[in-house]
């Protein structure tokens, strides 16, 4: 009989003085065992052949998903060299915090693009008589909303230097019925239909005052010990405006001492995070503004960037973020 080397050894060890020639039933018996040692072994040597072979297509496997990491990291340091590159052109397009501080020498920006180039930007433009002023917040983010800042941006240029517009309302539907007749009339699908959300003052600085319109956007305006909030009509430039049915309204307001204009975009008072990752909302907006409004411009400039990274906490951000502070008198 031929027997498991591994029970060989184990027999010669403890049954040294066993004829198991003589003994029918243990031959039987270590027939038996002899059979489980030569399955366990043989299963031994298969888990190890299969190791080895799994062993063998994960070092493949790794290899191809090194590779794929390698090829998408490539590719994400050419997308991100293009959006940095992009950025550069649309920030040589759009207005620049430095004109803006020409004008309003206490004033200052907070913009947080969500994904290096913006939907979010400010227009400013000065005459001999007023200056105007507006934020924009286009639909989307990202590389669909600068290019609609962009085509925004050069209407509102047409706007006032090439058709002398002067009131907010003129201004603002001009710049409707140019964006529906560029882009959101040739689109078929609704849900896809570019629009965009501004607030716009013209400021009169010989008679101390501003007349604001705007459009699905909000804006406070810090006078004196007053927090007033302004509200423009609700709905969408380019989408759901219809100059026929619709009346792009206007409001005045006088500049006292001690006057200073919060404009911003959607994506503060929209950004999750805190303990309970909530909404900023609105209401710690306006709290926030009536604190900082006693601080110095470089101090509010500061609480607001502070304020908004505390809250985020690490969250992601879930839009373009912009706000502006313009001291007026």
């Amino acid at each position: 009989m031929i027997l498991n080397k591994l029970l060989e050894r184990q027999i010669k060890r403890h049954l040294k003085n066993t004829d198991l020639e003589s003994n029918p039933e243990l031959v039987e018996l270590m027939f038996a065992i002899s059979q489980a040692y030569q399955h366990q072994e043989e299963n031994r040597q298969l888990i190890e052949r299969s190791l080895d072979l799994s062993s063998g297509e994960l070092t493949e496997a790794n290899k191809a998903v090194q590779k794929a990491y390698q090829i998408i990291e490539l590719k994400n340091q050419d997308l991100i060299s293009s959006l940095e590159y992009a950025k550069l052109v649309q920030d040589s397009m759009l207005s620049r915090e430095a004109y803006l501080l020409e004008i309003f020498p206490d004033s200052f920006i907070f913009n947080r693009p969500k994904e290096i180039v913006s939907g979010d930007f400010f227009w400013v433009y000065k005459n001999e008589k007023e200056t105007f002023l507006a934020t924009v917040d286009c639909t989307g983010h990202g590389v669909p909303g600068a290019f609609m800042s962009v085509i925004s941006f050069r209407f509102l240029n047409q706007a006032v230097r090439d058709y002398k517009l002067e009131k907010p309302s003129e201004i603002l539907n001009f710049l409707n019925s140019e964006i529906k007749n560029t882009i959101t009339d040739k689109i078929e699908n609704e849900e896809a239909k570019n629009a965009l959300d501004i607030s716009l003052v013209k400021i009169d600085h010989k008679n101390q005052s501003f007349e604001f319109s705007g459009v699905g956007q909000k804006m406070l305006f810090q006078r004196g010990e007053d927090l007033i909030e302004i509200i423009g009509d609700k709905f969408h430039i380019g989408q759901n405006l219809d100059s026929q049915k619709h009346k792009i309204t206007s409001q005045e307001f006088e500049i006292e001492k001690n006057s200073t204009l919060y404009m911003y975009s959607d994506g503060y008072q929209d950004q999750f995070g805190g303990a309970a990752l909530k909404k900023f909302g609105t209401k710690r907006l306006k709290e926030m503004i009536g604190l900082i409004s006693k601080l110095d411009i470089e101090q509010q400039k500061a609480t607001v960037e502070e304020t908004f990274q505390d809250w985020k906490n690490g969250y992601d951000q879930v839009d373009d973020t912009f706000f502006m502070g313009v001291k007026l008198a």
